[in-house]
């Protein structure tokens, strides 16, 4: 008999199930005061409902395969499990559709070792149909009602706009922008300066990389602007 968990795996005693329980009654009490309803997806999606929509990487999901052969994985987040069951289950729901999760997750770690696990708690929300400003004004409200339920001070809350990253990296050649991508966010620079990248880009790629601080900071630096696309500059003026 083997007496050690799987990699990766982990037990929750007692007073871990009730820090739990705790959490999770308050989120779920903030959920329902703004009208959203739980939803429970399955555990194990197909890898190509999974790879969708291009945010998740394969090397991240723990993959499985059954006796039909298909390609399975274990869901690393919701919202690709939430979006299927919305185009195959929800057809003629009517819109805006306010969906809350509480659900674990498996995320596979580049270093598997006992002590790094791989199976995590989530508990979100999903606004399908209700975007826009007012969505994106919901949201956040919604999360800074979830900070205060938990009695969580001292909070900041840091927002990215896709558009502004989508304009960074359009010099880049097509085949190496994911690639970039995921060093500027890991900040990740011994892979960066091993990408095949002239020195032009590789500079832009570095000073990416060092883009942190207060808002105001970053954007009145007179380095930034010229990376930005045109239209993405007139936005911010």
């Amino acid at each position: 008999m083997v007496y050690q968990p799987a990699t990766g795996a982990r037990d929750l005693l007692p007073l871990d199930v009730a820090q739990k329980r705790w959490i999770e009654d308050r989120l779920q009490q903030v959920f329902h005061r703004w009208g959203y309803h739980r939803i429970i997806t399955s555990t194990l999606e197909r890898m190509d409902t999974l790879m969708a929509g291009g945010a998740i990487q394969p090397r991240t999901v723990i993959q499985l395969q059954n006796s039909e052969d298909e390609e399975l994985g274990l869901r690393p987040e919701l919202t690709a499990s939430i979006a299927r069951t919305a185009v195959t289950r929800m057809a003629n729901a009517a819109y805006p559709q306010r969906l809350y999760y509480n659900a674990n997750v498996f995320q596979r770690t580049r270093e598997s070792k006992h002590n790094q696990p791989q199976e995590f708690y989530q508990a979100g929300v999903e606004l399908l149909g209700g975007g826009g400003l007012l969505g994106n004004a919901e949201i956040l409200l919604l999360v800074a009602d979830c900070l205060e339920a938990l009695d969580i001070s001292n909070w900041h809350l840091i927002l990215g706009e896709a558009g502004i990253t989508r304009s960074l990296l359009e010099e880049f050649p097509l085949n190496l922008r994911s690639s970039v991508r995921h060093c500027v966010a890991h900040l990740d620079r011994v892979t960066l300066d091993a990408l095949p990248l002239s020195d032009e880009l590789h500079e832009r790629a570095r000073m990416m990389l060092d883009l942190r601080g207060s808002a105001a900071d970053v954007f009145l630096n007179s380095q930034v602007l010229p990376l930005i696309h045109p239209n993405k500059q007139q936005l911010m003026n």
